[in-house]
């Protein structure tokens, strides 16, 4: 008798937060309710924590974690430990057998391996692969399976499926973006070290990797709380390994980038920074530019803050106060997107303030060739 058919197929809400902790929530208990809240999605918000990957699936799906190693561990959504929405769920590190150093990059799910035809990976230091996805329908060895070999001193920083027919684009900490076609890169085995995806100035790094949509937009966030949207369009293909295009003009009051995601019409993120300030911002309401100009305020930060990381958010998903209750969006900016911030408790300071005044940014259309 399979123990599996006796696991009734429900889809479950799944959650890693920042500081490795993991849970599963059926996603039934979130359909009654109301869309937009703030906080992170059952953290324990004395911990300064957050949800950094958030998905949807069945209990009889398969979840692939790709570590920050090179390393891909499997496990069935019915394995992973069943919480509530105010619960932290179970260390990562509980179920999976990560080394000190190693973390959790990227969350794919899949039933049968054939949601896309390829998997892209990129590392900080520029190196992509792409494998046949069907390649990692492998039963899980008690330490993984190698994903990609690392080279010493790099590391893992996303994946994404394909189709075979896409665009790549890969976005530097010190605003250069490359977008090539997927077949420049040719299909590797596991068990190998790819080939250069982006060439990168001294001192710079691949910060994410994502797959092209022209009618989406790119969204770049920088350290001191500037960012802006432009279309995925203005991002002509520059061929793998080279330096792309500028995606924002940088100066230092502003930072290097920490975050760059591809983002559709009413999307939300989160904003998080080093002392623990949450602010959740629908993009809409943050200036859509073009590449070589430098952005709006999108968070303002208290002195010697900074933004540390940018994430998305499922929107249909609420989202759990310090004490479990659900917090509104509490303003709307002049664009009528939905904007509100929380201050992490012990994080010291006020409440966040949002700020959509647009920076003086040189409109030039420059272009860095590689």
């Amino acid at each position: 008798l399979d123990l599996e058919q006796l696991i009734r197929e429900e889809d479950m809400v799944i959650s890693i937060t920042q500081t490795g902790y993991i849970k599963r929530v059926a996603a039934s208990t979130y359909r009654q309710q109301k869309r937009g809240g703030v906080g992170v999605m059952g953290m324990d918000t004395k911990d300064d924590d957050w949800i950094e990957h958030l998905l949807v699936a069945s209990t009889h799906d398969y979840v692939l974690f790709f570590t920050s190693v090179g390393k891909v561990y499997r496990l069935k959504v019915h394995e992973l430990p069943e919480g509530n929405r105010q619960g932290r769920g179970r260390a990562v590190v509980n179920l999976l057998p990560l080394r000190e150093g190693e973390h959790v990059r990227t969350v794919i799910a899949t039933r049968d391996f054939s949601e896309g035809m390829y998997l892209m990976q990129a590392t900080k230091g520029g190196i992509v692969k792409k494998t046949l996805f069907k390649e990692y329908d492998t039963p899980r060895k008690s330490d993984g399976i190698i994903a990609i070999n690392i080279r010493e001193g790099d590391e893992l920083i996303g994946v994404r499926l394909t189709s075979g027919e896409d665009d790549v684009l890969l976005t530097s900490r010190r605003g250069q973006t490359v977008r090539f076609d997927e077949n420049e890169a040719r299909a590797m085995g596991r068990a190998t070290g790819g080939v250069i995806g982006m060439k990168l100035r001294k001192g710079d790094e691949v910060i994410a990797i994502d797959v092209a949509d022209d009618t989406a937009d790119l969204l770049v966030i920088t350290e001191n709380g500037y960012g802006k949207r432009t279309r995925v369009a203005e991002y002509p293909r520059k061929g793998r390994g080279t330096m792309g295009v500028l995606t924002i003009r940088l100066v230092e009051a502003r930072g290097a980038i920490v975050g760059a995601l591809v983002v559709g019409p009413r999307q939300e993120i989160l904003v998080i920074t080093e002392s623990g300030t949450v602010q959740r911002t629908v993009v809409d309401g943050i200036s859509q530019m073009g590449r070589a100009t430098q952005g709006v305020i999108v968070q303002r930060l208290r002195e010697g803050d900074r933004i540390s990381a940018v994430a998305m958010v499922d929107a249909s998903v609420e989202i759990d106060g310090p004490e479990g209750e659900s917090l509104p969006l509490e303003t709307l900016d002049g664009d009528g997107a939905a904007t509100t911030a929380a201050v992490i408790p012990d994080a010291g300071g006020d409440i966040a303030e949002d700020d959509a005044a647009e920076v003086d940014g040189d409109a030039v259309d420059e272009e860095d060739d590689a």
